[in-house]
């Protein structure tokens, strides 16, 4: 636990959001640390985190998944209306998981601590990331669903494009030509979630 932990403060303190990145990023942990690339999205960073992990001999993994609706810390963490509707298109999301004998998978989200400090224009210092940071260290907020933590993906039949480095968007293709996921207004998908309250 406690190498994950140094690993998880390491990485919410040397790693930043970079919005221009396209969707939750490639997720290219090996690139990222050798180019000394420290700014990414969901996947890049919780890709390094479980790299680091895996390097040091803990166990981890990246779990591709959606946000739901509202965060309790900030709207950078998810958000719906006064009736609980979230219109989730985009809303794609990458976290991490360690595991620990005796205790299994553990769950840690540190791409949402550099969300937070981007979009709430913070730092590591400000109460709000300090709560933020302290929280997605063992846990995940429960607005959100997780797909698959799979990475490389051979669909069968085979598409155009093999294999999938992730599979946290929809896939589809017209005869061999791959659609732009990351552009869902494109691609022509949408999702809402509605909390029941």
């Amino acid at each position: 636990m406690n190498k994950a932990k140094a690993i998880y403060l390491w990485v919410t303190e040397n790693m930043h959001r970079d919005d221009s990145v396209m969707g939750c990023g490639v997720g290219d942990a090996g690139k990222a640390i050798e180019q000394n690339i420290m700014g990414g999205k969901c996947t890049d960073i919780s890709s390094v985190f479980v790299a680091l992990l895996r390097s040091a001999g803990v166990p981890a993994r990246e779990m591709f998944g959606i946000r739901l609706g509202s965060s309790r810390f900030s709207k950078a963490c998810g958000s719906s209306d006064e009736n609980g509707l979230a219109k989730i298109t985009g809303a794609e999301h990458c976290r991490a998981e360690f595991y620990i004998d005796g205790c299994g998978w553990v769950p840690c989200d540190p791409a949402d601590v550099t969300k937070v400090i981007l979009t709430e224009k913070m730092t590591l210092n400000d109460p709000l990331v300090k709560e933020v940071r302290a929280y997605f260290f063992g846990n995940w907020e429960m607005n959100w669903m997780g797909y698959n933590t799979a990475r490389d993906f051979i669909l069968e039949p085979e598409p155009a494009q093999t294999p999938l480095n992730m599979f946290g968007y929809p896939y589809a293709e017209v005869e061999d030509e791959v659609l732009d996921y990351y552009a869902p207004a494109s691609f022509r998908y949408s999702f809402v979630s509605q909390e029941k309250f």
